[in-house]
């Protein structure tokens, strides 16, 4: 589904971008958590799962900027790749969660034991 974009003398661009950014600092933010409970426990999985992360969100900013130059002109709103990017976002966001929290519950884990 497209959705064609009508003439805004709004703000909407300009929100729009804010957003993205926001999303590539949170992002960015969650990625150097990611690397520092890797580095910090010595737990090599992480530590290159962070490293991966981090190259992903890289990719992701150059998105952003391309997006963002593509705010000046009329087009499609939802395309299959915005979709795919969201996608990707989201799976990013996931893995860091649950990088954090694997990690977490093995220290505690190993706190018990020792």
């Amino acid at each position: 589904m497209t959705v064609k974009r009508v003439s805004d003398g709004g703000l909407q661009p300009q929100r729009t971008s804010l957003s993205w950014s926001r999303t590539i600092f949170v992002l960015l933010i969650n990625v150097l958590v990611v690397i520092r409970v890797g580095y910090s426990n010595q737990n090599a999985a992480v530590l290159y799962a962070g490293i991966t992360l981090a190259v992903l969100t890289f990719i992701f900013y150059i998105v952003y900027v391309y997006r963002t130059a593509g705010f000046e002109f009329e087009g499609e709103l939802t395309t299959k790749s915005a979709i795919w990017v969201k996608r990707l976002l989201s799976a990013i966001l996931c893995i860091a969660a649950l990088l954090i929290f694997l990690s977490s519950m093995t220290n505690l884990i190993q706190s018990y034991i020792l």
